[in-house]
């Protein structure tokens, strides 16, 4: 299978250099348009993207120069629930059918990978596949070895050749000189690009928030996908101190825990689990995480197909939120975030 995966490489890699070459045009324009402040420069880069035929907005996620909709596929709370293949792949399939093109799974997500398995071939030219390594060990090398071996099992199950974005999963859990050794994770990430399995790399995290940083200023993160909601605003502060770093590089900025990271219900979100928020601020809590600079997508898991389709429905209503609205929320945010605490780990 590693030997047939690397086959692939090789026939995929002119693809990739000219998906490469016209995002480093697009950059080099921007950079030498004296007209534009750097700011500007920047957010063209997240710089909304149209719509799809589903009637889905689209935005660019960043440097990689791909449009994808405005809200992403979670597979988490299907893949750990188990509901077993039918179920779980019906409702993958309905987010599909309706239109989203980022998918969202990761090693750890208990029969997630499996499940989506049933679909990728049939989706697999239509869909940007995002899948997670995580680096349990604390030696670096060993943390790479673990991540191949999860990388591989994902190719498998997900019944594809390659991805288009591999996360370093959970980087916060580990220090930054961990992620950035040399034959440690990040170098792993890299080795997986070179050989055209993954077009591109990404981190993601909840915790340790200032961690970040040094990792995104390598310079070799693409994309990053961080806890972003109007509570979290008062408890682990990525929007303020990280995603600054992120749109100083270009990086594409995808938001997760949009509704506060618990897992919903499968009967219309009825909302459990030690992060409750009201099903009635569940929409406007979309639109608040849509509304940060920089933010490509919002990735929500569902539980059922009906969910999947009220996420959509949702980010089809999406409309810039007034500031005075922006700052209501973080108001009512402040509650959640003392009832909530530091659910996700250590903040600092």
């Amino acid at each position: 299978m590693w030997k047939l995966m690397q086959r692939f490489a090789a026939a995929e890699r002119t693809r990739f250099a000219e998906v490469n070459r016209r995002v480093f045009l697009k950059q080099l324009a921007l950079a030498g348009a004296s007209a534009l402040s750097a700011r500007s420069a920047l957010a063209s880069l997240n710089e909304e993207a149209g719509k799809n035929a589903s009637g889905i907005p689209l935005r660019t996620l960043g440097r990689t120069g791909e449009r994808i909709t405005i809200i992403g596929l979670g597979s988490a709370p299907v893949g750990l629930s188990k509901p077993g293949a039918e179920k779980g792949a019906a409702v993958y399939r309905a987010a599909l059918e309706a239109g989203i093109n980022y998918i969202d799974t990761a090693h750890n997500y208990g029969e997630a990978e499996s499940y989506l398995g049933e679909l990728v071939p049939h989706y697999r030219d239509r869909i940007f596949l995002t899948t997670k390594a995580l680096p349990a060990s604390d030696d670096p090398r060993e943390a790479a070895r673990e991540m191949r071996g999860q990388f591989e099992e994902s190719l498998r199950r997900l019944k594809t050749s390659h991805v288009d974005l591999l996360h370093v999963h959970s980087i916060g859990d580990k220090a930054p000189e961990m992620i950035l050794a040399p034959g440690g994770p990040l170098e792993f990430a890299k080795a997986m690009k070179d050989k055209g399995l993954t077009r591109f790399i990404g981190v993601t995290g909840h915790n340790h928030v200032p961690r970040f940083a040094r990792v995104i200023d390598s310079g070799e993160v693409d994309v990053i996908m961080v806890a972003l909601n109007f509570a979290d605003y008062h408890q682990y502060h990525f929007e303020e101190t990280i995603l600054p770093v992120a749109r100083r590089h270009g990086c594409g900025i995808l938001a997760m825990k949009v509704f506060g990271g618990h897992f919903n219900g499968p009967a219309g979100y009825t909302t459990a689990g030690p992060a409750k928020m009201a099903a009635g601020l569940l929409r406007q809590a979309m639109h608040y995480s849509l509304g940060i600079e920089g933010v490509a997508a919002a990735v929500v898991g569902p539980y059922t197909p009906g969910e999947a389709r009220q996420n959509i429905q949702w980010a089809m209503q999406y409309r810039p939120m007034p500031q005075e609205e922006r700052l209501a929320l973080r108001e009512q945010g402040k509650k959640l975030a003392a009832e909530w605490g530091p659910r996700f780990g250590p903040v600092s």
